[in-house]
């Protein structure tokens, strides 16, 4: 018997418009599994898929609360942890599909758990230090020696030779 991918099988029925539920082809719903980063794109959790996988391998995205590589399998049910900009987001996977969806329908591939953004004192803080390293920058271009502030450095240590 010739066994083929669920994948292939899948995007067969959607390119020719075949509507087949999961327990009519004998798929446990719980065993659909899609790669990370392209259940993140499909979702439009991140607008492209290389997008996604940098903020996977950087990081910012967790599976139940553990570091993957973009080509994990997630499933129904599992948990992530995105964080965004300043935001951190809890996402719960409630459907999992390979086709692109409008961004309505993509919102209803997730559950929004819960998600944190920094208190105000917190922003106030980094906007300040923002500043002062914008600051920084500016004043060390003044500072920064050239060949003839090394020359002047150089006749007031040693004399001129």
């Amino acid at each position: 018997m010739l066994k083929i991918p669920l994948c292939i099988i899948i995007n067969f029925l959607e390119l020719n418009n075949i509507v087949l539920l999961p327990e009519e082809m004998g798929i446990k719903m719980a065993d659909l599994t899609l790669r990370l980063d392209r259940w993140l794109k499909v979702a439009r959790i991140f607008k492209s898929r290389n997008e996604a996988i940098e903020a996977i391998e950087g990081g910012l995205v967790k599976v139940n609360g553990e570091r993957v590589k973009p080509a994990k399998n997630v499933k129904i049910g599992d948990v992530l942890t995105v964080k965004k900009g300043q935001q951190y987001r809890e996402i719960k996977i409630k459907d999992i599909t390979t086709k692109s969806l409008s961004s309505k329908l993509a919102k209803e591939l997730y559950e929004v758990i819960g998600g944190s953004e920094m208190p105000e004192e917190v922003k106030e803080l980094v906007e300040i230090f923002e500043k002062q390293n914008r600051k920084n920058k500016k004043e060390w271009k003044n500072t920064k020696e050239n060949k003839k502030k090394r020359r002047k450095i150089s006749e007031f240590k040693y004399g001129k030779f």
